[in-house]
């Protein structure tokens, strides 16, 4: 019963977070998960959603320079999440970036480095929620910023 409450309340939340508007931020500090760059899916058993946002920056240069994505899944199965370049990074150019977050109460850290696909999946019960994370963490050369990327996220049975 805890376990139901608990998965409820988290649902509710984020929610709650997405609709929130933001009032603004000081100069240096991050705007918050809610910032214009971040997607909410709800997924149910079969289904997959695909989203392309772009990077345009490293996170440490920027701290508004990341995607938000939050995770709804109704009905049981396994979250897979793939995330990738769908642009060109630049010739003579590269960058490592990573996913930070959690599904359900799975914790996830995932790093690639240029044209690589993190590739992640999680166990989710009937109801589960999830925050996932993306940024550029090194630039190397000069990419062409912005980095369009790709994430693909699927509720499989």
């Amino acid at each position: 019963m805890k376990q139901k409450s608990g998965i409820g309340a988290l649902c509710a939340i984020m929610f709650f977070a997405c609709l929130y508007p933001y009032a603004g931020a000081c100069a240096g500090e991050a705007p918050g998960l809610n910032g214009s760059n971040y997607n909410a899916l709800v997924l149910t058993p079969g289904h997959s959603q695909t989203i392309l946002f772009e990077l345009g920056n490293i996170v440490f240069n920027d701290y508004g320079e990341f995607h938000s994505c939050y995770i709804v899944t109704l009905g049981e199965g396994t979250v897979n999440v793939r995330v990738g370049p769908a642009s060109s990074v630049g010739q003579f150019a590269g960058m490592v970036y990573a996913v930070v977050g959690f599904i359900g109460v799975q914790p996830v850290v995932k790093y690639a480095y240029n044209a690589e696909t993190i590739s992640l999946n999680a166990a989710v019960p009937a109801v589960g929620a999830g925050l996932l994370l993306t940024a550029i963490t090194v630039g190397i050369g000069s990419p062409d910023y912005p980095v369009i990327m790709s994430m693909v996220v699927s509720l499989l049975q």
